[in-house]
C-alpha cells in the first residue's frame, strides 16, 4: 500500500512516529519526505490498523489534511526504513515554532542528564521550525542547523528509534550544537552574568527564536521607553510560571488553556493591581511564559516577572540580526544559530471561551489551510496596518505571520523580503495578485508594479471575505449561508472616496453603514483626537473655541469625512474625559472599555435608508461617567437590531471587535436574541485578516 499524506507532517517527528508504528505492527516499507508532503509504502497484514493509528494518535505538533492510498505491487522489503528525501514540487506545509516540551525542560535542569543547562534543547516535539528552515523538504542540511556537524552521541540519538531525538533535525548539545554568548562568557555562565545585570537594572538585548527581544525588570520599563520611543504603548511580562500570572491577574479557564498552550501567545488579561511603568493608563496585561530554554534558565535566577519586548523602534521590522541589535544596548545575549526569518510574539484575548487574535505569529504562523480542489496561484499583499500576505496554489491556502505597519522603507523593504522568501520556499510565481483599494497603499503600488492580473478588493469587504474564507476553511456550520457582515474599523478607502470604517454588508453590498461626519485636521486628527470631537460639536450645533480649527472646518480645509467607528471611539474617549491624544493604535478603545460599567442603558439611534444615526447630541449632554457605557451598549443593540431586520446570521470583523467588552457584551445580545453569530477565532480580526480576505474575494470571483 502506496500512502501519500499531505499535511504539517515535516520537522514535527512524524517520520520517527510512523517508523514506530510500522514496526509495532510488523509491516516492511519505507517513508521518506517529499517537497510535497510525506510518502509511505507499506508491507503486511495490519494495513488497516496502520491507517487507523496513523490518524488517531499523531505526534501532538502534527495535522494531516489529506491521504491518498493506492495499492502498489508487493516488493518484499525486508525492513522498514526511512530513506532519503525526494526532491520535488513543494507543496508541504511548514511547521511554526514550537515551545520547550517537558521533557526537554525536565533534561535543562536535570544534573544527570547531558543537555544540563544547554540552552537551546529540543527534540521532535518543540524548538524552532519556521524561523531556521532554508529550503524544502525539511532536512538538516535545509536548515540554519547546516553548519554544525552532530557529535558521536547525538547522532547516536538521532538515529535511535527508540529517542525522541530520532530524527530530529535541530538536534545538538553543548559539544556540537550553537553556542551562546555575552559579552566574553559562553553557556550558562553567560546565563548567569545577563541574569545578573537584569537585576542590577540593565536592559539586555535576548536572541530569542524568531529575533531579538529587550528584556529588563518592570522598575526599569522607563528606561526601555527611551530606547523604543514608545511613551505609554503597554509592554509584555513574561512570568516564572502560571501560578505568579495568578498572583496579579484574574484568569479565567480558557486565558489559563491559552497561556500554558505549547504555542505561548501572550494573553490580555485583567489585572488586579496597576503596573504604571509597564501598562499605563490600563487595566489590562499582556502576559506569557517562557517558551524557550533560554528563558527558563534565566527565571532560575531572577525571581521576578520580566519585560519582554520585540527589538525594534515602532513600525519596523524586528531585529534578528547581531549586527544590527547593538543600536538599543551594547549588554547582548545571543547564539550562534542564525535566525533565517524573523517571527514575532503571537498576541490573543480569550472571548466567549475561544481565541481572538490580535497578532497571528510564533507558535501559530504560517497558517496553513488545505482545500480539497486545486486552486489558481494568488498572491494578497493585505493592508498597510497589521500587515501580512496569503496565497494559495495546487491545495493550499497559507497566511503569513505578522510582517507590520508598512509606513517606513525599513518595514517596506521587509515586507518584499517576506513575499520573496515564500515564493522561494515553495517555488510560488503568482498568476493573479490581489491589493487594497486605496491607491497611496505601498501594497496597493507594489501589487500594481508585477505586471500581472491585478485585483482590487474594498478594504472593509475583505474584512468580511476574511471571516467567510475561516468559516468556510473551517467548516463552520455557517459557511454556505447568507450573512450580515459587520465590518468596522478606523480608516478604510471607501468606494466612494471617502474614508469608511462602519459598514454593513449583505453579501457583497454594502447595504447599511454609519452617517458620515466631516473631520478637520487630516492625518493628524489621528493622533490629536480633540480635532475629531470638536469635529463632531461643530456637527451638532455646538461652539468649538479654537480659531483655527474653526476656520479649517468651516472653510472645508484638509477635511475628510467618514463612516468609521473607530473615530467614534476616539471622539467618546474625549467627550468623556478619559484622553485628549491618541498615544498609540487601540488606546481609547481600551479607555473606553475600562470605563465600562455592567448597566443597561444607551442612547437612541436611527436607521433610515440604510444610514445609521446614533443620537451624539444626547451623547454630548450627558454626563462623562456615563458616555462610555452607554455608547457600547448603544453599539451592540445597533447590531442586533439590523440582525433582526434582515433575519440573517451575524458576522463581525474588523479592529473595533478587538475590543473584548463590546464583543462580549453583543455576544451576549445575540445569544439572548438567539441570532446566530460568528467572529474570526483562527485568523485575526483586525487587519491582519486583510490579505486572507482578498485572496478568498479572489479565489471566488477569479
Amino acid at each position: 500500500m502506496r500512502i501519500f499524506v499531505k499535511g504539517i507532517v515535516q520537522g514535527v517527528g512524524f517520520r520517527p512516529f510512523v517508523y514506530k508504528l510500522a514496526n509495532e505492527l510488523g509491516l516492511k516499507g519505507f517513508i521518506r519526505n517529499c517537497s510535497d508532503g510525506v510518502e509511505i509504502v507499506i508491507e503486511g497484514k495490519n494495513k488497516e490498523l496502520f491507517l487507523e493509528h496513523l490518524q488517531s494518535k499523531l505526534p501532538p505538533l502534527a495535522k494531516i489534511f489529506s491521504l491518498q492510498i493506492q495499492n502498489t505491487p508487493k516488493q518484499n522489503f525486508q525492513s522498514f526504513t526511512i530513506i532519503k528525501s525526494q526532491e520535488g514540487q513543494k507543496e508541504t506545509f511548514l511547521s511554526p515554532d514550537i515551545s520547550i516540551c517537558d521533557a526537554c525542560l525536565e533534561d535543562l535542569f536535570n544534573p544527570n542528564s547531558r543537555r544540563l543547562y544547554y540552552p537551546l534543547i529540543n527534540c521532535t516535539n518543540c524548538g524552532p521550525r519556521f524561523t531556521i528552515i532554508k529550503d524544502l523538504p525539511y532536512d538538516r542540511k535545509n536548515t540554519s542547523m547546516a553548519k554544525f556537524p552532530m557529535c558521536q552521541e547525538c547522532q547516536k540519538e538521532y538515529n535511535d528509534p527508540n529517542s525522541r531525538f530520532f530524527h530530529a533535525q535541530p538536534i545538538g548539545c553543548d559539544s556540537c550544537g550553537p553556542k551562546l554568548f555575552y559579552s566574553s562568557f559562553q553557556g550558562y555562565e553567560a546565563i548567569q552574568k545577563a541574569a545578573n545585570d537584569i537585576q542590577n537594572g540593565e536592559i539586555v538585548a535576548i536572541k530569542g527564536v524568531g529575533g531579538y527581544h529587550l528584556v529588563c525588570l518592570p522598575k526599569s520599563a522607563h528606561k526601555l521607553r527611551q530606547i523604543k520611543k514608545r511613551p505609554k504603548k503597554p509592554f509584555a511580562l513574561m512570568f516564572p510560571s502560571i501560578d505568579k500570572i495568578k498572583e496579579i491577574c484574574d484568569i479565567d479557564e480558557n486565558e489559563k488553556r491559552l497561556i500554558l498552550s505549547k504555542e505561548r501567545p501572550i494573553v490580555i488579561i485583567k489585572a488586579k493591581e496597576y503596573f504604571a511603568d509597564v501598562a499605563p493608563d490600563i487595566d489590562r496585561l499582556g502576559v506569557f511564559l517562557p517558551y524557550s530554554p533560554i528563558y527558563y534558565l534565566l527565571f532560575s535566577l531572577i525571581d521576578s516577572p520580566l519585560v519582554v519586548t520585540s527589538a525594534n523602534i515602532s513600525d519596523e521590522p524586528i531585529v534578528k540580526d547581531e549586527e544590527n541589535i547593538k543600536k538599543f544596548t551594547q549588554k547582548v545575549l545571543y547564539y550562534n544559530r542564525e535566525i533565517i526569518r524573523s517571527c514575532d510574539d503571537s498576541v490573543v484575548v480569550s472571548v466567549d471561551k475561544k481565541t481572538l487574535f490580535y497578532r497571528l505569529s510564533r507558535g501559530y504562523a504560517p497558517k496553513s489551510f488545505f482545500v480539497d480542489k486545486e486552486l489558481p496561484s494568488i498572491l494578497a499583499v493585505g493592508a498597510r496596518q497589521k500587515n501580512t500576505i496569503a496565497f494559495s496554489f495546487a491545495n493550499n491556502v497559507i497566511l503569513s505571520p505578522h510582517i507590520g505597519d508598512i509606513k517606513n522603507i525599513q518595514s517596506y523593504e521587509y515586507f518584499v523580503k517576506v513575499i520573496e522568501d515564500f515564493q522561494k520556499i515553495y517555488d510560488f510565481s503568482p498568476e493573479v495578485v490581489v491589493c487594497d483599494k486605496h491607491p497611496g497603499y505601498e501594497t496597493t503600488q507594489y501589487a500594481k508594479s508585477l505586471n500581472i492580473k491585478t485585483i482590487v478588493v474594498q478594504h472593509h469587504l475583505a474584512h468580511t471575505y476574511a471571516a467567510k474564507a475561516e468559516m468556510e476553511l473551517t467548516n463552520y456550520p455557517l459557511s454556505q449561508e447568507l450573512f450580515l457582515g459587520f465590518s468596522w474599523d478606523g480608516t478604510g478607502y471607501g468606494d466612494d472616496t471617502k474614508v469608511w470604517g462602519g459598514e454593513v454588508f449583505v453579501g457583497d453590498e454594502r447595504k447599511y453603514h454609519f452617517e458620515y461626519f466631516k473631520i478637520a485636521g487630516g492625518e493628524k486628527a489621528i493622533k490629536d483626537i480633540r480635532l475629531i470631537a470638536w469635529s463632531l460639536l461643530k456637527k451638532y450645533g455646538f461652539e468649538v473655541e479654537d480659531r483655527l480649527f474653526n476656520l479649517t472646518y468651516d472653510k472645508n480645509i484638509n477635511c475628510f469625512e467618514t463612516s468609521s467607528v473607530g473615530r467614534l471611539f476616539d471622539a467618546v474617549a474625549f467627550l468623556a474625559g478619559l484622553c485628549k491624544k491618541q498615544e498609540y493604535e487601540g488606546y481609547t478603545g481600551l479607555l473606553v472599555e475600562k470605563a465600562y460599567q455592567a448597566r443597561e442603558d444607551q442612547y437612541e439611534f436611527y436607521i433610515h435608508d440604510g444610514i445609521i444615526t446614533i443620537d451624539f447630541l444626547s451623547l454630548i449632554k450627558d454626563k462623562k461617567a456615563d458616555i462610555p457605557t452607554k455608547f457600547l451598549n448603544t453599539l451592540t443593540a445597533i447590531i442586533v437590531e439590523i440582525a433582526k431586520r434582515e433575519k440573517l446570521p451575524v458576522v463581525l470583523s474588523g479592529g473595533v471587535f478587538q475590543n473584548k467588552t463590546l464583543l462580549e457584551i453583543t455576544i451576549n445580545k445575540l445569544q439572548q436574541n438567539s441570532i446566530p453569530y460568528f467572529f474570526p477565532t483562527h485568523t485575526p480580526i483586525n487587519d491582519g485578516g486583510i490579505s486572507l480576505g482578498q485572496l478568498w474575494y479572489a479565489l471566488e470571483n477569479y
